[in-house]
């Protein structure tokens, strides 16, 4: 069997950052995408991404017809709370893979299989538990673990009956979410978090970590490092006692972050990411002098923009 399937509706314009999307999901054969959507731009898929055209209408027939209750999805945005059923929904499309998933494309990936392997795969029901990457073992009982009981309640059911986003698919209230469901009743959850993440604000690359022991995020200092993507491996560089020294990351999340590039991106075997867009290298960081050039913040518009939104959002709100 394939190893491992993400599943990706996704339905209006595709993100401008998609090539770069595109570009570091072909670099980990072991794993293919499966996007159902409805903008047919003529986006470079490569072989291990999959484009099914489907209208969201038809998604949500698709969806509705796997359940005995009238569901909402009633826009595209609340298909994160269907997350965890799309091993159900999607079935007749995933009979070949081991395990399924989903991940958002505001990221980019690292060599996937070099994290998750077959060990991981044999030991594990669900690996992860924050929405931008999950994987589900592919098997009809764990495909509905979802709709089990858990504290009296069927948290699936409470999801997809309302217009409000839940997050479901996330791990934010350990009352309510599909990693209680899986782990009350008894299946192997993989909770650590391995995903590049960062806070919202400030501008600068500050990372948060996901701890399952509060159910909430641990926030680092700021960390004076370089993040580069290799050939497939994403690495951040960092000096330490006065030595250059990296470490392999498996994938970055940039949720709200405006991130641009250039065409060159998309040729080149290294590009380095900084907090508002990916930039070409001509050759990899390997001396002291790279490291403090490569490593200078680019400037942002970023904190502003966000700050402003929030607080036209906040007027319109107060009247």
């Amino acid at each position: 069997m394939k190893k491992c399937a993400f599943i990706n509706p996704y339905f209006g314009k595709l993100p401008k950052t998609f090539p770069v999307f595109l570009k570091t999901c072909e670099k980990n054969p072991d794993f293919e995408w499966l996007f159902f959507t409805d903008d047919e731009s003529d986006y470079d898929y490569p072989q291990n991404v999959k484009r099914i055209l489907m209208t969201f209408d038809e998604m949500r027939e698709l969806a509705q017809s796997k359940f005995d209750f009238p569901i909402v999805l009633n826009q595209p945005y609340k298909l994160c709370d269907y997350k965890p059923a799309y091993g159900l929904i999607f079935e007749d499309y995933i009979k070949e893979y081991r395990f399924w998933g989903h991940c958002d494309v505001d990221t980019i990936m690292g060599n996937l299989g070099r994290f998750i392997d077959d060990k991981m795969l044999d030991e594990y029901d669900k690996i992860f538990c924050l929405g931008h990457m999950i994987l589900y073992r592919n098997s009809f009982e764990n495909n509905r673990v979802f709709m089990k009981e858990a504290r009296g309640r069927y948290f699936y059911k409470e999801s997809f009956t309302t217009e409000k986003i839940t997050a479901f698919d996330e791990t934010w209230d350990e009352n309510t979410t599909v990693n209680t469901v899986f782990v009350d009743n008894g299946y192997k959850v993989m909770m650590e978090d391995w995903s590049v993440n960062f806070q919202i604000l400030p501008t600068r690359f500050t990372r948060v970590v996901f701890n399952p022991e509060k159910y909430g995020f641990d926030v680092f200092p700021y960390e004076r490092a370089v993040y580069v993507w290799d050939n497939g491996d994403i690495k951040k560089y960092y000096m330490e006692k006065g030595k250059l020294c990296h470490k392999e990351e498996l994938y970055m999340h940039f949720q709200s972050r405006d991130m641009k590039f250039s065409e060159d991106v998309l040729t080149s075997d290294l590009f380095k990411i900084v907090p508002n867009r990916y930039c070409a290298l001509s050759r990899n960081i390997d001396c002291d002098r790279d490291f403090y050039r490569e490593s200078r913040p680019v400037l942002s518009f970023h904190y502003f923009q966000l700050k402003w939104k929030r607080f036209m959002k906040r007027m319109k709100k107060n009247g």
